[in-house]
């Protein structure tokens, strides 16, 4: 699950999906503008200028099972809302393999390596 949410509202998110006991989260921090935003344009003293309205926001990655999917999407929309325009997306995505590379587990042992990981060192 990729989320995009204003920055913030990423403590409320990561809270959310701590009390669902989802463990791994990956945050990247981002700037943009959705269809709502303009783009200004200027020319003064010769030169073009442009400025844009950008909201600053995270991209927020977790990677859950999909029986979760729904009750995690539901958490990340519920925390990271403010009902104005620009709180950003949703996207759910299928994982088709995953790899540990400290243990070189694969898929569902790359996501929980106490699960006895093909290929761990210990």
């Amino acid at each position: 699950i990729e989320a995009i949410v204003r920055s913030e509202k990423f403590p409320a998110v990561d809270k959310a999906l701590r009390n669902l006991g989802v463990s791994g989260v990956t945050m990247i921090e981002a700037k943009g503008r959705g269809r709502d935003k303009v783009i200004t344009t200027s020319y003064v003293r010769g030169k073009w200028t442009w400025t844009t309205d950008v909201i600053h926001h995270v991209i927020v990655k977790v990677v859950v099972d999909a029986s979760d999917s729904d009750k995690v999407v539901d958490a990340i929309a519920k925390s990271a809302t403010t009902k104005k325009v620009g709180d950003g997306k949703i996207f759910v995505h299928v994982i088709e393999r995953s790899v540990d590379i400290s243990t070189g587990g694969a898929d569902e042992h790359s996501l929980n390596p106490a699960s006895g990981a093909k290929g761990a060192k210990t």
